[in-house]
């Protein structure tokens, strides 16, 4: 039966474009761009028209851990009742006896933790996604500070009052909040990080004298890349009635594989097709910071190949050329593959600054570096665009682009510096150029942009690092014994040398531990990391020493470029040819991930005088968001240089995707192709 079906398959996809009417024949041609080839080019037939999206919302994911090795005194046992059933349950899984002991140590060194992380959509097997702790309503613990949490597997999960379906199909239902956990997601465990910066809502520069800054709160935390991923959540195609046939299916597939074949992932495909309803499409390299450029550029791809001089192409050619069609034009050339290079690097040359961004952005996606330099000048000049010329940076290590982004760390916007760091880090984490060392597990301290002017850079969520950018970034005395956090001072009795002082107990009586380093800023954090201190000291000292003024660099907090959506960036150049109002308009828009289900994935069509989006009757999503079980809802984390530079997301360099094909050390440092035709 199993050969059966594979040669009906290798017989469909064989037969494709041979087999229908003559009235299809006839559309083909016309599609592939003959002499007969219609007007409109929304007539011709996309991988968007035959199928609907979906798979595209984040899934909530928690599950009850152990956390231990707190300090003496801060943690508690947990009370009976649902969450310590779960814990149990857990830990005999994983072989632990005795539970009592561990569970109820005397030395009040353990806790029972809820733990909830974001799978986003596109995740692979193996990658890694943040995590976030916090404690039970009921919880005596009183802090997680210096805990690591024990492996635990996260779940997908609901509530039998959610789930309708249950009662509809006559299974018997158990009450109204009981707990239904579906399939392991992750697994998550490590260091936990707790305390968080908190900024002034009231005083943005947060000012205030060191001792009306609040202690962070300890009580919850949060583990940067602690939780792997489990199984992959592939976008899903879903084909259109109509079209719903296996003939179908393996031909959208085939055309996204041999579309993206130069920077797909070696070993694996971009697209599969599971059924005659279903194609399931993974991200290719390249697109692994932007998942919404690249379902935006697959939707485009012509179910039929389009001839190299054919009305279609030339028409996107002409239409790439205008300010007011360009970002549209080449989200469509881009689909064609990469023989559009020549069309593009027209494009460098226009007057026009939507022009140039859209052509360098799609060179860049396609595996091509000459439009490096453009996308570096367009990040600097107009914040409107900064963040999809910094995610285009970092397609890819290749010098020519990551020798751009370095240059933008050592200019004078600080979004700009952190924004083209987040890029660097993200293309290549070992790049020297963004080279940090990790204190502790938990903190991590890059000093970069040597000669530049100074900068301290602090975020509130996801990654635990603090930047230093530029040469001499120093504290300034003398001053008084600075308290930071519990039990650390820092003081500076001269103007050269500070003294870091710690506080612990030693057999129940106080030993005062000292270390002296120089005024640089890097050495004083090393100084603090080596008495044992984390993020929660790092923050602290550095609050507190802006807000006395003891820097002599300014501290930034989240300065993250802001990004609007592809669709929205395509209405405003219709009205806004120098970028004016679009670098005003996207000061307004806040930093979260761009919601694909929200802003879709279908762009308007070059030509259509309203504006309005190709795209097909909505279809609700398969995958649920249920109500959230774990404690509070999880903040919106700010995603670094937007969607998914981030780690949520989606997928990043930080999340350990696979790596790309080898490249010849050559060509990595000169402009060219970066991804060879097979």
């Amino acid at each position: 039966m199993d050969r059966a079906w594979v040669l009906l398959v290798g017989l469909a996809v064989g037969l494709t474009g041979c087999v229908g009417s003559k009235a299809e024949k006839g559309q083909n041609r016309a599609q592939i761009g003959g002499e007969d080839a219609p007007a409109d080019a929304d007539a011709f037939a996309t991988v968007g028209t035959k199928t609907l999206p979906d798979n595209m919302g984040p899934v909530a994911v928690s599950g009850v851990g152990l956390v231990y090795k707190l300090r003496p005194g801060t943690g508690s046992a947990p009370p009976p009742g649902t969450w310590r059933q779960m814990l149990e349950q857990s830990l005999k899984k994983q072989g632990f006896s005795h539970l009592k002991d561990l569970l109820e140590d005397p030395n009040r060194t353990t806790s029972l933790v809820l733990v909830s992380a974001i799978i986003p959509p596109g995740a692979r097997k193996g990658e890694l996604t943040d995590v976030q702790i916090g404690l039970p309503d009921d919880s005596r613990t009183t802090s997680l500070k210096g805990g690591v949490l024990l492996a635990c597997d996260l779940y997908e999960y609901d509530t039998t009052g959610n789930l309708d379906s249950i009662k509809a199909k006559g299974r018997p239902a158990g009450p109204s909040g009981s707990l239904l956990l579906g399939s392991v997601w992750a697994k998550a465990e490590g260091p936990v990080v707790a305390g968080a910066v908190v900024k002034d809502k009231e005083n943005d520069d947060d000012r205030r004298a060191p001792a009306a800054i609040e202690p962070p709160d300890l009580k919850a935390g949060r583990i940067w890349g602690g939780a792997r991923i489990t199984q992959t959540r592939p976008y899903y195609f879903l084909l259109q009635p109509g079209s719903q046939n296996v003939r179908m299916a393996a031909q959208v597939a085939e055309r996204l594989n041999a579309t993206f074949q130069g920077n797909a992932d070696p070993g694996r495909k971009v697209a599969e097709f599971r059924t005659r309803e279903l194609v399931v499409v993974n991200v290719p390299f390249a697109y692994r910071n932007n998942h919404h450029r690249f379902l935006l550029v697959a939707r485009q791809v012509p179910i039929v190949p389009v001839s190299a001089d054919g009305a279609y192409r030339r028409q996107l050619e002409d239409e790439l050329l205008n300010p007011a069609t360009a970002l549209t034009a080449a989200i469509k050339l881009e689909a064609l593959g990469g023989d559009t290079r020549r069309a593009l690097r027209v494009g460098l040359e226009s007057p026009s600054p939507w022009v140039r961004f859209a052509a360098a952005e799609s060179l860049a996606y396609l595996g091509y570096t000459d439009g490096a330099g453009e996308l570096a000048k367009l990040a600097a000049d107009h914040p409107g665009l900064r963040a999809y010329c910094l995610k285009a940076l970092a397609a890819t290590d290749d010098a020519a682009f990551t020798d751009r982004l370095a240059e933008l760390m050592a200019g004078s916007d600080p979004v700009l510096r952190y924004g083209a760091f987040l890029a660097l880090r993200l293309a290549n984490e070992d790049n020297p150029a963004a080279g940090g060392q990790l204190f502790n597990h938990t903190l991590w301290v890059h000093r970069v942009a040597p000669g530049s002017p100074g900068l301290v850079h602090l975020t509130t969520a996801g990654r635990s690092e603090v930047v230093l950018f530029g040469d001499g970034v120093k504290l300034r005395g003398p001053f008084a014994p600075l308290p930071v956090g519990a039990d650390f001072t820092v003081s500076m009795p001269g103007e050269d040398e500070v003294k870091v002082t710690r506080v612990v107990q030693v057999n129940g009586s106080p030993e005062v531990k000292e270390l002296r380093c120089p005024a640089d800023l890097y050495a004083v954090l090393a100084a603090v990391a080596k008495l044992r201190g984390g993020h929660a000291e790092a923050v602290d000292l550095l609050r507190r020493a802006d807000a006395a003024r003891l820097l002599t660099a300014a501290l930034v907090v989240d300065a993250i470029p802001r990004q609007m959506s592809v669709q929205q960036l395509a209405a405003l150049a219709k009205n806004d040819p120098a970028l004016v109002k679009t670098d005003v308009e996207v000061a307004r828009v806040g930093t979260e991930r761009i919601d694909l289900e929200t802003a879709g994935v279908d762009i308007a069509s070059g030509h259509d005088p309203d504006g309005k989006a190709d795209q097909a009757a909505p279809r609700p999503p398969l995958s649920q968001r249920p109500g959230r079980i774990f404690g509070p809802k999880l903040p919106p984390e700010p995603a670094p240089v937007g969607e998914p530079l981030t780690p949520v997301v989606p997928a990043s360099a930080e999340t350990a995707p696979p790596e790309p094909a080898p490249v010849n050390a050559d060509r990595s440092r000169n402009p060219g192709r970066l991804f060879p035709r097979k």
